[in-house]
């Protein structure tokens, strides 16, 4: 009879074993067909349209201040060599003609400085000095606005990221609370992990514009410290030509 129970007992035990191994485990499906990085990206939604905006403007920004804010904007060698006869000579009408052909910022203060001579006989050296400072003012303001602008965007960045995720996991708790089945885990991981890659998109835009903002912010600092070096010894001489010239 014991023997009877003992077949019986595992013959149940052999054909629930069976059972077990025909059925598919949903992990493993889930494990055998892994998203791809560009699944990952096309699943963050319609804000990877203004991420890649920013992405772009990022990018004609960083080209744009690569070609601009060079020490060959401010002052050359050349500019400098062709300007002393000028002085020496106390010729101030060929140096207003030759500084109007030159687009470096030293050029434009002094050429706007000899424009107020001209229009001021009687302006005294304070005058002279503070429409040079405040021509230099103006042009040193424009190159630290003009980088700030990819500062703008590396905040803007990290915000659409984060939107974007917001977005996402309010569609991913959405369609949970309308799913019956028991996977409904399963479906939270997944959808949390898509949205999620808008914040992540959203961070390396930001982080890649703040860097480049830290490096053309110093850039900027050294070509005003150049405009300050070169124009104030050309500005002197000006003045002292003027003075001369008054007597």
């Amino acid at each position: 009879m014991k023997r009877t129970l003992l077949g019986t007992s595992l013959l149940v035990l052999m054909a629930q074993l069976a059972q077990a191994q025909t059925v598919p485990a949903p992990a493993v499906v889930a494990i055998n067909n892994p998203l791809t990085l560009w699944d990952l990206v096309l699943s963050a939604g319609w804000v990877m349209i203004p991420l890649l905006l920013v992405s772009v403007l990022v990018i004609t920004l960083v080209i744009f201040y690569l070609l601009t804010l060079k020490e060959s904007a401010i002052v050359t060698p050349e500019l400098v060599r062709r300007v002393e006869p000028f002085f020496e000579n106390e010729d101030l009408e060929g140096l207003s003609a030759y500084l109007a052909e030159r687009p470096q910022a030293v050029a434009r203060v002094l050429e706007h400085t000899l424009k107020f001579i001209y229009r001021n006989p009687d302006a005294d050296s304070a005058a002279i000095s503070a429409v040079a400072e405040a021509e230099g003012t103006r042009i040193a303001t424009q190159l630290n606005q003009r980088v700030v602008y990819i500062m703008d965007l590396g905040v803007l960045a990290p915000m659409l990221g984060l939107f974007g995720t917001v977005v996402g996991i309010l569609r991913s708790f959405g369609s949970i609370a309308q799913e019956p089945s028991p996977m409904r885990a399963m479906l939270l991981a997944g959808g949390v992990s898509q949205a999620l890659v808008a914040t992540a998109v959203g961070l390396i835009v930001g982080i890649t514009a703040m860097a480049c903002f830290a490096y053309f912010r110093g850039q900027a600092q050294a070509l005003i410290s150049l405009l300050e070096g070169n124009l104030t010894p050309l500005l002197q001489q000006l003045i002292l030509l003027r003075k001369r010239h008054s007597k």
